[in-house]
C-alpha cells in the first residue's frame, strides 16, 4: 500500500470508530472486550470469505493475511462469539405494522388518516387482523407492548387503539437492547453496501446517496430535519409496501429461492456542538 492510501484508512478507520467508540464508553464497555471480538471478526471474516477458488484458506493462509500468528488462529476458529438471533425481527414487525396502520385502505379514513380501532372485533377491522397482516407471525399483544413501549399508540378507556406517532423508536436508553441491535444492523447493512460498491470484482453497484451541505444558518436547521424526515418516511413507506406486495405475490409460486434480506436504510444527519471532524 502507498503512504497516501495508509493515511486515507487511518482517517476512515477513526471516523468509523469515533462514534462507535463513543457508545460503546456510554455502555461501559472496556478495550479488551473490542479488540478480543476484533480478533475474531478478523479470522471469522477470513476463514468464510477469503478462500482460493472453492476452496476454504488453510489456518497458515489465515494467519498470513490477517497477520495473527497460527496459534492464536486455531483459538479463534474453535470460539462461536455470534449465535444466531431474531431480536431485530420484533422491532422490525412493529415497524411493519405501523406502515400498514399508515396505508392500508381498510385502516385509513377518507381523509387518509389513521383509524382509530378496536383491539378485537368480530366485524371490523381491528388492531389483532392488523398485527395479523403486517407482523409476520408476532403475537398482537406482543406487537402492543412494544409500540406502548415506544409511545406510538394509545390505548383508550373503550381498548380502542389511537396510532400516535408513524414511525417506532424507543426512547434513548443506554440499556435498550432493542437499540443496541438496531445499531449492529443499521452500520451492518450500511457498511456492506459500501463494501459492494467499492469491491472491484463485484458489478451492478448498489444504490448508495449522501447529501451535504455546509452553509445553512442553524436557525433553518430545524426545517431542514422537518422536510428531511417528512420525505424521507414517505420513501420508506413506498419502498416498504412495493417490496411487500413482491412477496405477497411471490407465494403465489412454490420452491423458490429467497433473499435472506433486502431493503434501504435512511437516516438524517447534522453536526453536533461536540462533534470533532477530521
Amino acid at each position: 500500500m502507498t503512504v497516501q492510501l495508509i493515511d486515507v484508512i487511518k482517517k476512515m478507520l477513526i471516523q468509523v470508530f469515533r462514534p462507535l467508540v463513543r457508545v460503546l464508553l456510554r455502555l461501559n464497555v472496556p478495550f479488551h472486550v473490542v479488540s478480543d471480538l476484533l480478533k475474531w471478526t478478523y479470522v471469522d471474516v477470513a476463514n468464510n470469505y477469503f478462500g482460493i477458488g472453492d476452496k476454504k484458506p488453510t489456518k497458515s493462509r489465515i494467519a498470513v493475511i490477517t497477520g495473527l500468528s497460527r496459534v492464536q488462529v486455531d483459538q479463534q476458529l474453535k470460539q462461536n462469539m455470534f449465535s444466531d438471533d431474531n431480536s431485530h425481527r420484533k422491532w422490525h414487525r412493529a415497524g411493519r405494522v405501523l406502515t400498514g396502520w399508515l396505508e392500508d385502505e381498510d385502516y385509513i379514513d377518507p381523509n387518509k388518516k389513521s383509524k382509530i380501532i378496536p383491539l378485537e372485533s368480530e366485524s371490523k377491522p381491528d388492531f389483532k387482523q392488523l398485527v395479523d397482516k403486517y407482523s409476520g407471525g408476532a403475537t398482537y399483544k406482543s406487537i402492543l407492548d412494544e409500540l406502548l413501549k415506544a409511545d406510538a399508540v394509545e390505548v383508550n378507556q373503550d381498548n380502542k387503539v389511537k396510532l400516535i406517532k408513524p414511525y417506532y423508536l424507543t426512547e434513548n436508553d443506554p440499556d435498550d437492547i432493542q437499540n443496541i441491535d438496531f445499531l449492529g444492523l443499521s452500520t451492518q447493512y450500511l457498511l456492506e453496501t459500501i463494501d459492494h460498491n467499492i469491491d472491484p470484482d463485484r458489478q451492478s453497484p448498489r444504490f448508495q446517496r449522501i447529501v451535504l451541505h455546509d452553509k445553512l444558518p442553524k436557525s433553518l436547521a430545524n426545517l431542514a430535519e422537518s422536510y428531511a424526515r417528512k420525505k424521507s418516511q414517505e420513501l420508506a413507506n413506498d419502498v416498504d409496501e412495493y417490496i411487500e406486495h413482491l412477496i405477497q405475490y411471490s407465494e403465489l409460486e412454490e420452491d423458490q429461492e429467497l433473499v435472506p434480506y433486502i431493503g434501504i436504510g435512511i437516516y438524517f444527519y447534522k453536526a453536533d456542538d461536540d462533534n470533532n471532524p477530521l
